[in-house]
């Protein structure tokens, strides 16, 4: 039985492709007009709006919908590999819990609750300020080994996009958290050097 849903994906990666530059071009923007620009109406507030590395505000919000989406699209494929008997339908339903976890993180900053914590236990500082990769860093290890052979079952196209986007997606979310939070313990977020890294990270 065949299951269908028809996308337009070139469109699609366009379209977020541009939304995510917009988010990154005006958060950035917008946090150096803080530093440089004298005060105008509603500075502190348009720049709270648009921070990508502030919470419950636009950034967030597009965030979780596009992680929400992909959890939506997951679960979808789930089920089409399900009706056919997939060797590998319970690695596109752990996947879309995944994205579902990671939406309803985004949307309520859920991973930070491991923070404080892990840095009484390690005694943190420097790039491991933000002592939350650790915990998740360990998971995303057994991820990537437990999804070895699913990876190499895909056909080679959709598998150079999948290891491109888990690449980018980690990349910013633990690679780009390391110096961000050395940056942090260092010179605070009040830094420019700060802001760059933070909308590298965020942007990825």
């Amino acid at each position: 039985m065949k299951f269908q849903i028809p996308l337009a994906p070139g469109a699609v990666t366009q379209f977020l492709l541009r939304v995510v530059t917009c988010l990154a071009v005006l958060s950035f923007l917008t946090q150096m007009s803080l530093y440089y620009l004298p005060e105008y109406p509603l500075r502190e507030y348009i720049a709270r709006i648009f921070n990508v590395d502030a919470e419950r505000n636009l950034p967030t919000f597009y965030s979780f919908l596009a992680l929400l989406f992909s959890s939506l699209l997951l679960g979808a494929i789930a089920y089409a590999k399900n009706l056919d008997s997939d060797r590998y339908k319970n690695h596109w339903k752990i996947l879309s819990f995944i994205f579902l976890y990671l939406s309803l993180d985004e949307a309520g900053q859920l991973h930070e609750s491991f923070i404080n914590p892990m840095r009484s236990l390690l005694n943190a500082s420097g790039f491991l300020y933000f002592t939350w990769i650790v915990p998740f860093g360990f998971l995303v290890a057994i991820f990537l080994l437990s999804y070895s052979k699913f990876v190499f079952h895909l056909p080679v196209a959709t598998r150079k996009l999948f290891v491109g986007a888990g690449a980018l997606y980690i990349g910013g979310a633990i690679g780009m958290e390391l110096p961000g939070g050395y940056l942090f313990s260092t010179t605070g977020m009040e830094s420019v050097p700060y802001v760059i890294v933070a909308t590298i990270e965020e942007s990825l």
